[in-house]
């Protein structure tokens, strides 16, 4: 298994940026078309144009607007002239609420690469939702630290959040190209105090799961602070990268525990995690 089709989402932030960097090392690593896209809604800048304004006025404003995507459509081809193919390179300017947009489009590709969630003052127009994205598209999302050390990409180990529930598995199979180019994988369940049904025994996850050529084990870590740090702290202590889970969407009427953890986990990411939904 390989990707064919990656899509990266950028607005020059630095998080991006990031996201950018590491999409050029997996296309590269996979032989992959890359595709970029800048998406990009009604900033609150031109929202609030007051109407008693003069058209060459407003014009100037709207101006200052286009002039910020023609520069970041610029930077991202200055970013990846000569480290991706021409004909593996491709570029989409989307005038659509930005979550919306990659969303969608990314329904389309193998895998969508978001930087870490990072606020753009003066840019609301362009801001990204890592776990929004993830759990809107349905396909698999990978979260890059905007601090992301590409020296530690190519890792030996790979650690899969497991409580045994459907998200999880999908989230499993979604990264098989990436599991399979490791020589260990961790299944980690971080202990909750409840029992799981869905949860199997130790022998049978590894050796069920294992037939895909991987070797894989099992381990319980109890909870210690939050379920995100829990499993943060394992990568860093396993030298583990990247992390992969099933992406939760927040209810914001309920107190439920997953989405607090994705939440949490696109706001405070140390290393790649890949989610899906």
């Amino acid at each position: 298994m390989t990707f064919r089709n990656v899509l990266v989402a950028y607005n020059g932030g630095p998080g991006s940026r990031a996201a950018l960097e590491f999409a050029i090392w997996l296309v590269n690593h996979h032989d992959a078309h890359l595709t970029g896209i800048l998406a990009h809604g009604a900033s609150q800048f031109t929202q609030k144009i007051p109407a008693w304004l003069t058209r060459s006025l407003k014009s100037s404003l709207t101006d200052i607007v286009e002039d910020r995507i023609a520069e970041l459509t610029q930077s991202f081809r200055d970013a990846t002239a000569g480290k991706v193919p021409a004909d593996r390179l491709h570029w989409l300017d989307v005038r659509e609420e930005p979550d919306q947009a990659v969303a969608r489009f990314a329904r389309l590709y193998d895998l969508t690469i978001v930087g870490q969630y990072e606020n753009l003052l003066g840019a609301d127009e362009l801001v990204l939702h890592p776990d929004r994205i993830a759990y809107a598209s349905g396909r698999p999302t990978l979260l890059i630290p905007r601090d992301m050390d590409m020296t530690r990409v190519e890792t030996d180990t790979a650690v899969v959040a497991w409580d045994g529930g459907r998200r999880a598995a999908r989230a499993f199979f979604d990264a098989m190209p990436i599991l399979q180019k490791r020589k260990r994988v961790i299944l980690a369940t971080v202990d909750q105090g409840r029992d799981r049904e869905t949860l199997m025994s130790k022998d049978n996850l590894e050796r069920i799961l294992g037939r895909h050529n991987l070797n894989l084990e099992h381990c319980t870590l109890p909870a210690s602070g939050s379920t995100a740090a829990t499993l943060l702290r394992l990568c860093q202590e396993e030298g583990a990268a990247p992390l992969i889970m099933g992406a939760y969407e927040h209810a914001r009427w309920s107190e439920d525990l997953m989405g607090g953890v994705t939440q949490e986990m696109a706001q405070t990411l140390t290393v790649p995690i890949l989610m899906s939904h």
